[in-house]
């Protein structure tokens, strides 16, 4: 059961409603243009192109710097030789993240009123996606490549075991055996 507070607190809501329709009834509103669309669409516009060029900046680094090492096979390690420098496309790398971020946060502005947010939660949210990501990534390569490099060890190491103990067994066998 509603109590008096409540039932006068919805009496002077409606009576107020009933204000504003009868005003809107006796005038004519013509509505302000509102630029929040255009400024969103602009905006998520000119992100998305800051995004582009940040990419091609880092393949830019990527290029001048020779970083192509991080994908070198054992032998063709001998043509590169990694130094502390290289860490620096690390500053695009997370650049390009926050842009990217950024880019579908204005993106889905322009078709959904989003509620008030708290800034801090949105960027403690873009960082903690940041660090969730890597830590979870890290930890499934590593278990991945564990179990992946356990199997294939396993199957590896039995087997050219195998092969090397019966051809080593072989060979001592017939050595002591002319002996």
């Amino acid at each position: 059961m509603a109590t008096n507070k409540q039932l006068n607190k919805k009496v002077k809501q409606l009576e107020a409603k009933l204000e504003v329709r009868k005003h809107e009834s006796n005038y004519i509103h013509i509505p302000k243009p509102c630029w929040k669309g255009i400024g969103k669409f602009f905006l998520t516009v000119l992100l998305g192109f800051l995004s582009y060029f940040n990419f091609k900046l880092i393949l830019k680094i990527w290029e001048d710097y020779n970083l192509g090492y991080v994908f070198a096979s054992n032998e063709e390690m001998i043509n590169y030789i990694p130094k502390f420098a290289d860490l620096i496309v690390l500053y695009p790398l997370i650049g390009e993240f926050l842009l990217i971020s950024l880019t579908i946060i204005c993106f889905a502005s322009i078709f959904k009123k989003l509620k008030s947010y708290d800034e801090n939660g949105l960027i403690g949210g873009l960082i903690f996606g940041l660090i969730f990501g890597l830590i979870v990534g890290l930890i499934v390569g590593l278990i991945f490549g564990l179990i992946v490099g356990l199997i294939v060890g396993l199957i590896v190491g039995l087997i050219g075991g195998l092969i090397v103990g019966l051809i080593g067994g072989l060979i001592g066998g017939l050595i002591g055996e002319f002996e």
